[in-house]
């Protein structure tokens, strides 16, 4: 059921403050997605964290697939939702409704789902592996697409409490805020992909697919880092976590994966 979000209570936890004001700090800059995450994980407790953007064009697109434990699974995961599973999501239709909405009207929705409410195609594919117990989504309307939060626990955590879905809806608005500036403003200049390219790298965030493209496209790390405008430690955490998710070891095996398809 959806819920409507309800007045800001941010104070009643000085403990998440720092982490809070690390994303403001990091907003369009390298180190925010690893804020947002930590900020997350502080707040609710997450086992895994994926960020869609869906279009008018009825496409999804991965901006942000994190799960520390299984990066290789989870990016699979990410590849196959991206790749067309989002239709059988069953916040699909409400996807589609609220592209092209006004946030300062629509905000921000937060929708709780438990895997026994899904359908068992959908839970077979997306929850099977590694060991998901539910999933809280965030919608967030951005004049045009929606940007999509999706939040996982392990059967280890379990469903969030009540009292961790309180806490999350009050975050939602500034979680909203935080997203769609940083993504907004902060998006490097995609480099056009051919199909071949789209199909291996659908499991990447967007930042690791640009990474992955540059490094295709005949550059050094070092300078596909300065093309991206980013350091060369953080380019080369991205090559690893996009080749941790795709299952290559190195540039050949990159290339020989692009080239299959």
């Amino acid at each position: 059921m959806e819920r409507e979000v309800p007045v800001n209570r941010l104070s009643a936890w000085p403990s998440l403050l720092p982490a809070m004001a690390a994303c403001v700090t990091h907003l369009g800059g390298e180190h925010f997605e690893e804020s947002l995450l930590s900020l997350l994980r502080q707040s609710v407790g997450i086992e895994q964290c994926i960020l869609f953007v869906f279009t008018s064009n009825d496409r999804m697109e991965s901006l942000l697939v994190d799960n520390a434990r299984y990066p290789k699974v989870a990016g699979r995961l990410a590849g196959l939702y991206a790749g067309g599973l989002f239709r059988q999501d069953p916040n699909y239709p409400l996807l589609r409704q609220l592209v092209g909405a006004d946030p300062g009207k629509e905000g921000v929705r937060l929708v709780p789902m438990r895997t026994e409410e899904m359908s068992p195609a959908y839970r077979s594919h997306l929850f099977a592996l590694p060991d998901l117990a539910d999933k809280v989504s965030l919608l967030m309307p951005a004049n045009g697409p929606v940007y999509y939060l999706n939040l996982y626990r392990d059967l280890d955590q379990g469903p969030c409490s009540a009292a961790e879905l309180e806490r999350l809806e009050a975050l939602a608005p500034l979680l909203a805020s935080l997203v769609r500036r940083h993504y907004r403003e902060a998006r490097p200049a995609a480099l056009p992909l051919s199909p071949e390219e789209a199909v291996a790298l659908a499991p990447l965030s967007e930042r690791e697919r640009q990474l992955c493209l540059q490094l295709l496209r005949g550059h050094t790390l070092k300078t596909a880092a300065a093309k991206l405008d980013i350091a060369l430690s953080t380019a080369e955490t991205y090559r690893k976590r996009a080749y941790a998710k795709l299952g290559v070891r190195s540039k050949a095996g990159l290339v020989g994966l692009c080239r299959r398809g």
